[in-house]
């Protein structure tokens, strides 16, 4: 009797196996769920791209005649158009989606017609290439409304024919739409960098406040080492905490922009433009190339009110407008990244160590 009952307990082990194989694997679940219509060859549901430490560029273009190219051009560094050095994180997040993603059902008969149609007519068509050779072609269409899942049809490596079949695609683990990984607009896959400089790379820093020249600095290095620091007329300050300034150095390594703002209207920026800078930050590196960064008090929405003195507010107190790289993009800026690149000169001043030297008692 326990031979039987372990004999029972074993075939149903292998039969809750078998079942798991077929709802986790993709592969095999498609050829299941598509199986009353004949069976469907591997590459017309085989969407994903294992290796993707060998692709080298992905080409996208959107039905309305959008494009746009990221190209490999080493590790960690792709370019967006041949223009801009692109966001690592954007592209990471695409990549983790070109390689994990996974087909969650076959687009159900009575749907077929319309997905179809919508990939015909919207969706945006992606190239992917490992090390230059075209390996995979798919449309990327609509959501599901469940917001589960994107609809995704694709083209057949061999023939090159456009599958007849789309399919509900997803990533394991993921509640979302794969479909905002594939964006179109160049200017949200550049990288936000304003600057991206270590302090050994750095030649100097000049800080000026238009405002308030006798605020200004300069911070000058002959090495990493090696550090000096100005006022605004020039003058070399003694005796500032050598600490403090390395800590400030190490600011540079990662500042960005919030957003670019180089559609707004030209009147608009005109009017930013002509109450003129506030801050000018020239940082010149090793090469001896300058880096300006301007910056422009933002308006805000008339009618508003700061919260502390109640008083209405006539600029932004949590944004400004930048202009970067060479004044040719116009980009929003947030303190709370730049604020701490606009201390004054006393803030490098040493603090007297009052433990170590205590007032005399009288």
């Amino acid at each position: 009797m326990r031979k039987k009952y372990n004999i029972i307990v074993a075939l149903l082990s292998i039969i809750i196996l078998l079942i798991s194989i077929i709802l986790f694997s993709p592969a095999i679940r498609a050829y299941f769920f598509t199986k009353g219509e004949g069976t469907i060859r591997k590459e017309l549901f085989d969407f994903a791209v294992e290796d993707t430490a060998s692709v080298t560029k992905i080409y996208m273009v959107s039905m309305d005649g959008k494009q746009l190219t990221l190209k490999k051009q080493n590790p960690g560094n792709w370019q967006v158009n041949g223009k801009f050095k692109a966001r690592n994180d954007a592209v990471k997040n695409l990549l983790d989606c070109i390689k994990n993603m996974e087909v969650k059902a076959p687009v159900a008969k009575s749907a077929i017609e319309n997905v179809s149609k919508q990939l015909a007519t919207s969706a945006t068509k992606v190239e992917i290439y490992q090390n230059d050779k075209l390996v995979k072609t798919y449309y990327v269409g609509g959501d599901a409304q469940d917001g589960l899942g994107t609809f995704m049809l694709l083209t057949d490596a061999e023939t090159g024919e456009n599958s007849t079949m789309p399919f509900l695609m997803f990533i394991p683990g993921f509640n979302g739409f794969l479909s905002i990984r594939y964006f179109m607009d160049e200017d949200l896959w550049r990288d936000r960098s304003v600057f991206a400089f270590y302090p050994d790379q750095i030649a100097s820093i000049s800080v000026e406040y238009t405002h308030l020249l006798d605020s200004s600095f300069t911070i000058s290095l002959t090495n990493s080492n090696t550090i000096s620091l100005s006022d605004s007329k020039g003058n070399k300050i003694p005796d500032f905490d050598t600490l403090k300034v390395k800590q400030y150095l190490n600011y540079y390594s990662n500042i960005q922009y919030e957003s670019l703002q180089n559609g707004l209207r030209p009147g608009f920026k005109d009017s930013v433009l002509a109450k003129g800078a506030v801050h000018l930050i020239t940082l010149k590196d090793r090469q001896g190339k300058i880096h300006l960064v301007k910056t422009f008090s933002k308006p805000i929405e008339a009618g508003s009110i700061d919260p502390v003195t109640g008083k209405p507010l006539e600029e932004d107190m949590e944004r400004m407008f930048a202009l970067i790289h060479e004044d040719k993009d116009m980009a929003i800026i947030q303190y709370y990244v730049f604020g701490k690149l606009f201390p004054t000169p006393t803030y490098f001043k040493k603090i007297a160590n009052t433990k170590a030297n205590p007032p005399k008692q009288k």
